[in-house]
């Protein structure tokens, strides 16, 4: 066979590129930002000449002042409009390239498989045999969320700074340098010198940076990650009285990734001090030798003023390139961290081990077989051509297949799954034929789920997977999981999204139809597990062949298990029904039975007989089009052709139409007494006000120095052409050597200063947030879904701090610059007082409003998107195995890719607007440099020269001044959505007495709870005592208020009428934290941190107080983990996964009620500690906890009968 030359080139280990690739447009962006920056240089040189000869000219006493004007006012419009198309293209190039990343990182999420990732080649010629996957060890929700949004939008810095200053730094110093080369030989030569200087203190200061850069982007995601596993966990945390310890633990990760990113700002204002020392003092040796040869007559001072002018801009360009270089190593090393994401591990999966690929074939292709086939291959004359292929029109005379009626049974063979840190293996060799109703079996933690896991591809990520699972169409699969979580924000919508053509009869048929537009945050366990239930036969309605459940009727009351039931029964004969559950008349419902051995997996049965070809093993073979069939080994034959993406495209689905979504009835907080935004802001400025004052004087200073550097420039310049001792100008020249140095030494002062001024008010406020988040609790359980506070307490906070800096000091600096220039002007050249003050006031004004008008809508358009964005990553991250394995994975990137466009949109407004602003203030400034000496013939031609260079000078503090108020919008919009929680919420308690130690009683009296924003009460009238010893069971029907009645016992929710009291003292008059170290909380599936086993159970005491070794084990024996803790290779420092996913549900349970028994508290609360469980682990761990609580207080909650039973308990019904 001949050898190909691209597989040669696709198996060549390449490094990956740090660079952003823009796009099939990257060129032509190129190429126009090199037209716009010979422009914007042709521009600068016009101007550079007009104010030499107008200044030559006042000198003279006269000149052409027609011709002066028209050629500066032209260089004024030419650098304008280079400017505001350079900005414009620059900042669509981004939005194109974040909108294009974030786009694969979704896929990426949602289906476990990327563009080049998936398809890629490996060296040996083989193709990938499963599709990859996050590994949720590696990136955390939280981590992935913020990657996709502040992450990404770093690199607006790399397309908006880096890219056009790279391009200007190779166009602009040739043009500029050219025309000095024509003025002047000896500056050109001076300059060729010393730019060279630039570059490479560049890069060595930035090889070091790029480190640290590295680092700090680390410890951002590990915030994020933080962040998200608090919100997560809060429940727990305020259960077991832990909220200050772990606000103690946030104030250190988050102090952590303060003093990473502020030694990589350092380093990187460094770097920026640096290179403008360099420029500044090569600019001073210009001036000085110009001086010098103007005392000598050797040099003409048009030329020299040309010289003068025009040499800064050759540094400026190339001095831009290395802060923008420093500047933009935050958005490519997320650029690097989301390729590392899409190029990651790949997870097995033991339904089938060929991905289907969609070619495009209308043009000849040339693959490589991976056998030995003949070199030609002659079809029949009446095989279809390419073209009709291509065009769907082959075979379409052929009767179409028919339909089968029954679902086809679902073979397992030789499964085996053993995951990471377990000493055996979960299931082992585990066969089975299944079909028509099937119900899995064994006790908990035998490997149920583990089972329904491979059936429906939703193995943990380092998981290792053996077997073969055949019968299965991965994209007709319907699957409820014991844990479900949603991507939507009401039941109705996640309905919609599922498929649903009538969503409101789905949730009525699960009595769910009052809840149809509340937040799913807000649902109780019972409730989300029955909108999991509905959206999976929503998906069996549409034509799922294969309903897979577990534990379909965990946390349900009777009712709502009977109409669960009937649902299932209802679809027995559309789809083939897997279910695992625990409870007899669930089990009920099986027409068969396959019971999962504890010790090893193995199923009890014989296996059945699973037919093959020949005997061989089976295979699976599953596309998007037929349904997976068994294949036999090794008698088979089958040709792989492996895919290589240079060669073939991928042809995308066609676009899908979204239903409308309706969103939740109420709002997240209400805030009628939040104040302004503006006041909000004065007290986030409060902790570091004497930072702010200082670095705004900082920036004054900075932009003093350098208006004066050029003032004192010009006249030096101007007054050596007429003076004949140097001795009179060497004040002047000591001058032009300070204020140079002081700009540099004040501008690296300032930057330190405000940045540091913003971590700590940005770290004061998030400390504040996530108060007040705790302090809200189960008062707003919306708040504690994963995206609220990363957008909370990451993307907002964040995004305030990165526009204090940047808005702040250059307000106030570029304000003070413009009366500065303006009284410098009047005390000089009176006559230009007034011509000056106004341009400079004037086209301040419009730039401002200009940039105010245009980007108050799209400002708050763009952060209301940013947080949708971080919500919906979150969301997706979070849900992507019910996404993936229901086959709508599809459809939720869709819905981002929505919000992606709509924030694009609102970006691509910010970019014209910034653009604008930009445009008029040059075009006023440079105008008047220009205008200047032709309205100044007869005044002493240095002090014009004074004036108009000023103009020029003020350029950069207008801009700065114009960017400033075009990022005040997003400012208050972004303390506008942060007000509502700075404030504190009304506590529960404002009492101050000690709570009864020990507490004996717990009394209910008449007590009715209310959620804030609802209109009305989940319950009310409930009476009721638990006394040590003698336990309160409260039942009822799911969604009556169960949970939430714990909530208000627990002091975490007031309760609207009616009184608690512990020991006959009402709640209201206790301590709420005297309360809360009295109590523990075990909720409804508890969160199990990602962490080991030990520091799960380390959170029932304080630190101090921690418990031992021989504690734990003996909790963990009592809940039922005995067998397990001696099973873990690590024992107590075994890794429980992300959310405990390294536990079976039951196991979580457990895990939880450990928790909950090692604390020192009187009261203990379990809400539905044995839903998981089956019935004989269940009655042992009552048992004993019965036995270990013993002499404290102990509300249950439950629907299991037995534990509804409990002896000597006083019950109540919900």
């Amino acid at each position: 066979m001949s050898i190909d030359p691209w597989r040669i080139e696709a198996a060549r280990p390449k490094e990956p590129a740090r660079r952003p690739d823009l796009g099939p447009l990257g060129k032509i962006t190129l190429f126009a930002l090199g037209v716009l920056a010979a422009l914007k240089a042709v521009g600068l040189v016009l101007v550079a000449g007009a104010v030499a000869a107008g200044v030559v000219g006042v000198q003279s006493g006269s000149f052409d002042v027609r011709q002066v004007l028209w050629l500066g006012c032209g260089g004024a419009i030419l650098r304008a409009v280079a400017g505001w198309g350079t900005r414009v293209l620059a900042q669509r190039a981004a939005i194109d390239l974040k909108r294009t990343m974030r786009g694969q990182l979704w896929w990426r999420i949602a289906h476990g498989d990327a563009e080049g990732a998936a398809a890629a080649e490996t060296a040996g010629g083989e193709r990938p045999t499963a599709p990859a996957r996050i590994s949720t060890s590696r990136e955390g929700e939280g981590s992935v969320a913020v990657l996709a949004t502040d992450g990404l939008d770093d690199l607006d810095e790399y397309c908006t700074s880096s890219l056009p200053a790279t391009v200007q730094a190779a166009v602009v110093p040739l043009v500029v340098g050219a025309w000095i080369l024509g003025a002047d030989w000896v500056s050109a030569l001076v300059i060729v010198l010393t730019i060279p200087l630039v570059p490479l203190f560049m890069v060595l200061i930035g090889r070091h940076t790029q480190a640290r850069t590295d680092e700090a982007l680390g410890a951002l995601t590990t915030l994020a990650n933080h962040m998200t596993e608090l919100a997560r966990g809060l429940p727990v945390l305020v259960g077991l009285g832990r909220v200050d310890e772990q606000s103690r633990a946030l104030e250190g990760v988050q102090r952590a990734y303060r003093q990473r990113t502020q030694e990589t700002l350092r380093w990187a204002f460094l770097s920026a001090l640096a290179l403008e020392l360099i420029a500044t003092i090569s600019v001073a040796i210009v001036a000085v030798f110009l001086g010098l040869r103007l005392l000598n007559g050797t040099v003409g001072l048009e030329a020299a003023l040309v010289a003068l002018i025009l040499a800064p801009e050759c540094f400026a360009a190339v001095r831009e390139l290395g802060t923008a270089f420093h500047a933009s190593q935050n958005g490519l090393s997320a650029l690097a961290r989301v390729r590392e994401i899409l190029a990651g591990a790949r997870r097995s999966d033991v339904r089938g081990s060929e991905l289907p690929v969609v070619a495009d074939i209308t043009q000849p292709i040339d693959l490589p077989l991976t056998k030995d086939l003949p070199e030609r291959f002659e079809a029949p004359k009446d095989f279809p051509t390419l073209e009709e292929i291509a065009a769907g029109t082959a075979w379409a005379d052929e009767p179409a297949p028919a339909e089968e009626q029954d679902p086809p049974p679902i073979v397992v063979r030789d499964l085996t799954v053993h995951y990471a840190g377990r000493a055996e293996p979960t299931l082992f060799g585990f066969s089975a034929e299944i079909g028509e109703i099937t119900a899995i079996t064994g006790p908990s933690g035998a490997g149920k789920s583990t089972l329904l896991g491979a059936l429906t591809g939703t193995l943990p990520a380092d998981a290792e997977s053996s077997g073969w699972v055949v019968g299965i169409d991965t994209e007709r699969v319907a699957w409820a999981p014991q844990a479900p979580h949603a991507f939507t924000a009401t039941p109705w919508d996640e309905l919609a999204l599922f498929g649903a053509t009538n969503p409101e009869a789905s949730l009525r048929e699960l009595g769910l139809a009052r809840v149809a537009d509340s937040s799913i945050a807000e649902l109780s366990p019972g409730e989300l597990r029955r909108l999991a239930v509905a959206r999976a036969l929503a998906r069996v309605d549409q034509g799922a062949s294969v309903l897979v459940l577990d534990e379909p009727t965990a946390h349900l009351d009777a009712a709502s298990a009977d109409r669960v039931r009937a649902a299932i029964r209802r679809r027995a004969g559309e789809a083939t029904i897997v279910l695992a559950t625990h409870e007899p008349e669930t089990l009920a419902l099986a027409t068969r039975r396959l019971a999962v051995d504890a010790a090893r997996g193995r199923r009890e049965a014989a296996p059945a007989a699973v037919p093959t070809a020949r005997g061989g093993s089976v295979t699976v073979t599953s596309s998007d089009d037929e349904p997976a069939v068994a294949a036999a080994e090794p008698s088979t034959t089958t040709v792989g052709i492996p895919v290589i993406t240079d060669q073939i495209r991928l042809v995308e689905p066609a676009p899908e139409k979204l239903p409308a979504l309706r969103g939740p009835r109420h709002r997240v907080l209400h805030g009628s007494a939040t104040p302004s935004p503006w006041r909000a802001l004065a007290r986030i400025l409060r902790p570091a006000r004497g930072r702010w004052a200082l670095g705004i004087l900082l920036a004054f200073a900075t932009i003093a120095m350098g208006l004066s550097l050029t003032a004192v420039s010009g006249w030096l310049i101007v007054r050596a052409s007429v003076e004949e001792y140097i001795m009179y100008l060497l004040v002047a020249i000591v001058g032009v050597r300070f204020f140079g140095i002081g700009r540099a030494v004040s501008r690296y002062a300032e930057r330190l200063v405000t940045h540091d001024a913003a971590f700590r008010a940005t770290d004061a406020l998030r400390l504040r947030l996530w108060r007040s988040i705790a302090a809200r609790g189960a008062g707003s359980r919306r708040l504690l879904e994963g995206g609220s506070p990363l957008d909370y307490l990451v993307t907002l906070a964040d995004d305030l701090r990165d526009q204090l800096p940047r808005t702040l000091p250059p307000l106030a600096a570029g304000t003070l610059a413009i009366t500065g220039i303006a009284v410098t002007t009047a005390i000089v050249a009176p006559h230009l007082a007034f011509l000056v003050a106004a341009t400079l006031v004037v086209a301040a004004g419009l730039g401002v409003a200009a940039a105010l008008v245009a980007a108050r809508g799209a400002s708050r358009a763009r952060v209301r998107e940013r947080s949708a964005l971080v919500r919906g990553t979150a969301a997706l991250a979070s849900a992507a195995d019910d996404l993936r394995a229901n086959g709508i994975a599809g459809s939720a990137v869709a819905r981002l890719e929505v919000a992606g466009a709509r924030l694009a949109a609102a970006e691509r407004r910010n970019a014209w607007s910034a653009g604008l602003g930009s445009a008029i203030v040059v075009l006023a400034a440079s105008a008047l440099a220009v205008v200047v000496p032709a309205v100044s013939v007869g005044a002493p031609a240095e002090l014009v020269c004074v004036v108009a260079l000023l103009a020029l000078a003020a350029v950069e503090p207008l801009e700065g001044l114009v960017a400033a108020a075009h990022r005040l919008p997003t400012l208050r919009e972004v303390v506008r959505r942060l007000s509502p929680l700075m404030a504190a919420p009304t506590p529960v308690s404002s009492g101050t007495a000690e709570a009864p130690r020990p507490v004996r009683e717990v009394a209910l009296a008449g007590v009715a709870a209310q959620y804030p924003g609802q209109a009305d009460p989940v319950f009310r009238g409930v009476t009721g005592t638990a006394r040590a010893g003698a336990w309160l069971v409260v039942s009822g029907r799911s969604g009556t208020g169960k949970s939430t009645l714990l909530s208000v016992v627990m002091g975490a929710l007031p309760a609207t009428e009616g009184a608690v009291t512990a020991d006959g003292v009402p709640l209201t008059d206790l301590s709420l934290a005297s309360w809360r170290r009295r109590i523990a909380w075990c909720p409804q599936d508890a969160y199990v941190f990602d962490s080991s086993i030990r520091a799960n159970l380390l959170l029932a005491r304080a630190r101090e107080d921690a418990p031992s070794d021989a504690d734990m084990a003996d909790a963990l024996r009592r809940a039922g983990l005995g067998r397990l803790l001696e099973a873990l290779p690590g024992g107590l420092d075994a890794g429980v996964g992300a959310g405990g996913s390294a536990l079976s549900g039951g196991e979580r349970q457990r895990l939880a009620v450990a928790r909950a028994l090692l604390t020192r508290a009187d009261v203990i609360l379990l809400d539905e500690p044995t839903a998981h469980l089956d019935a004989p682990t269940a009655a042992d761990m009552m048992a004993d906890v019965r036995a270990a609580t013993a002499d404290r207080v102990v509300l249950l909650v439950s629907h299991r009968a037995d534990d509804v039973a409990l002896a000597g308990a006083e019950r109540i019904a919900l």
